[in-house]
Order: C-alpha cells, then structure tokens, then sequence
C-alpha cells in the first residue's frame, strides 16, 4: 500500500524530473539557434564579398561583348562606345560606377551609378583583349580576358 506522504513525494519528483528536462530542452534548443546564427552570419559575410567581385567582372565583360568600341581612359576608367550614346565605368572609393553620355557630351567620371562594392577594379589592355581585374573587400582577386568586336 502506497502512503499518500509518498505518492507527494513521487509526484513532486516526477514534475522536478520533467522541468529539468524541459529547461535541458529550451537550453539545447538555444544554444543551437545560436549556432546556426553564427554560421549564417559568415556564410552571408563571404558570399556577398565573393558576389560583387564576381558579378563586377561578369557585368563588364558583357558591356565589352555587346559594345561597338571601346577605350581605355585610365587604369580605372573604361569607356564604352556603343551607336548614340557612351557608357563610363570607372571605380572610385572602393565602388563600381556606370555613367551614360550622349555621344557627343563632354566625359567625366561623376555622378554615376553605383554598380558593386569592390575592394579594387582595375582594366588594362593585353594586344586586342581587355583584362578586367577585380579585387573584393576581402582581398580575393577575379580576372578576365575580353575581346571587343
């Protein structure tokens, strides 16, 4: 026969029992939230250094594929000539610029709009090719060739 001091006793161990797995629970479930935070934070961190390096040399090898002409104006600044009208491209700050001129405007490398966050952009001409180098903010380098037609 069970005496009713001891069926308290059991009953109090019993909820004891079940609110320390419970806090056991909530505290696992915190500290993996916490984890996978962190993680997300570096993933996205990377990604996004590694997207404007990438993307600003595929988006200036397009222009160059599709354009009529093109010249070098300095190391940072590319103009690109197609019928009607010019496009600058032109880094200044650690940001990526475009700027569109009528044909026959004066060129100037302001006021344009930004394009990437990078850490350095650079264009140089190698025989007939351009070679476009960016640098991301974390000092990963990206490189290409491009031929205009």
């Amino acid at each position: 026969m069970i005496r009713p001091q001891t069926k308290r006793v059991a009953e109090t161990v019993g909820s004891a029992a079940s609110m320390t797995l419970f806090l056991i629970f909530a505290v696992c479930c915190l500290i993996m939230i916490t984890v996978a935070a962190s993680a997300y934070e570096r993933i996205n961190g990377s990604y996004e250094a590694v997207f404007n390096s990438t993307a600003a040399v595929r988006y200036v090898s397009n222009k160059l594929h599709a354009c009529d002409s093109a010249e070098l104006i300095s190391e940072k600044e590319l103009l690109i000539k197609n019928d009607g009208f010019s496009t600058l491209i032109y880094e200044q700050d650690g940001t990526l610029y475009e700027r569109l001129f009528p044909s026959d405007a004066e060129i100037k490398a302001e006021s344009g709009e930004q394009l990437f966050s990078v850490g350095s952009f650079s264009v140089k001409t190698d025989g007939e090719c351009f070679v476009i180098s960016v640098s991301g903010t974390d000092g990963e380098s990206f490189e290409t060739l491009c031929r205009v037609k």
